[in-house]
């Protein structure tokens, strides 16, 4: 077992990352990416938790089934608790892993059923609509498809931990999550999940240079993470605006942060990894920065007082900052 699977982050249950199932013993569990129904060709991934460490220690392998429909199921195994489906029809999907010892000896098994639909037609209606006609179009169809199929849920449900009246959050976390997909794609994105994982499991690469991007749909950056929101592991520091200073103190922020626990780091990952909580957690962090900057403002006002220079310097701390004002 990996370390990256060995524990669910503090505070957040399986259900907090994504649609799971849990075993009666609740020794282990596994969490799906994305929530049901899932979108025809579109692949989705699974997550595999043992949080017993009699189990972790026994378990050598995963070996997974997909089941579309009554079909024969597709068997796949992996050395890690992680694995890909892309569903061909609609139909509903049955996963199953079973975790295996070193003698391929059964030692647990979970299982999941999916429902599986074709993509959201009025969507492709919009995407086809725009590019039959001249003018701006809908915005970039592949990640205008990711969002709706696969993440619609999870931004639509997002609240401010203190209510306000208007849709103005939800517009504002939503452009921030348009962001982050159009800035890396899903295989991208996956690809610097995976080397920050590497470095928690194996050292390599080094912590504080897996950590420099920003991670996930949203782009949630850790040590961001770790300064503004429980249970703020790292001081408050506001970092310079210039470029050679701005990452000079980003790199010392991240040095902090491989400087926390072992655990904490991983949770951080693991909330950071998982589209559900990775939204959770860029909602929680333009709301804590909209607080810090711009305390009693409403995200309404943020969007639309200044001709949006607010929201752009909440953006920009986002992305680059805490920012000490020029």
């Amino acid at each position: 077992m990996r370390k990256t699977e060995s524990r669910l982050p503090a505070g957040v249950d399986a259900t907090g990352l994504g649609e799971s199932v849990v075993t009666a013993d609740g020794r282990c569990a596994l969490v799906s990416f994305i929530t049901a129904p899932l979108a025809t060709g579109r692949a989705n991934t699974y997550v595999v938790f043992v949080t017993d460490a009699a189990l972790a220690g026994a378990v050598e392998s995963f070996e997974w089934s997909f089941a579309e429909g009554s079909d024969a199921p597709v068997v796949v195994t992996t050395p890690g608790g992680e694995a890909s489906f892309a569903p061909t029809r609609e139909c509903y999907l049955g996963i199953g892993v079973r975790l295996l010892d070193g003698g391929a000896a059964e030692q647990a098994t979970l299982a999941l059923t999916q429902q599986v639909r074709a993509p959201n037609a009025a969507l492709e209606q919009l995407i086809a609509n725009a590019a039959n006609q001249p003018g701006p179009g809908c915005g970039n169809p592949d990640v205008l498809r990711e969002l709706v199929n696969d993440h619609n849920p999870y931004y639509l449900n997002v609240t401010l931990s203190t209510p306000e009246a208007g849709d103005g959050f939800k517009r504002f976390l939503y452009s921030q999550v348009y962001d982050g997909a159009l800035k890396r794609d899903s295989s991208a994105r996956a690809e610097l999940l995976a080397q920050v994982a590497d470095s928690l499991n194996t050292g390599s690469p080094d912590f504080i240079s897996a950590s420099a991007p920003g991670l996930g749909v949203a782009g949630v950056r850790l040590s961001l993470a770790a300064m503004l929101l429980p249970p703020n592991g790292i001081p408050y520091t506001e970092l310079e605006t210039t470029t050679a200073a701005n990452a000079s103190g980003d790199e010392e922020l991240r040095a902090k942060l491989a400087a926390l626990s072992e655990d904490d780091r991983i949770d951080l990952f693991n909330r950071a990894r998982f589209p559900k909580s990775n939204i959770v957690l860029c909602g929680r962090l333009i709301e804590a920065l909209r607080n810090k900057l711009f305390s009693g403002v409403s995200f309404d006002d943020v969007l639309t007082k200044m001709s949006g220079t607010m929201a752009e310097w909440i953006v920009l701390n986002y992305t680059r900052g805490p920012l000490r004002r020029p």
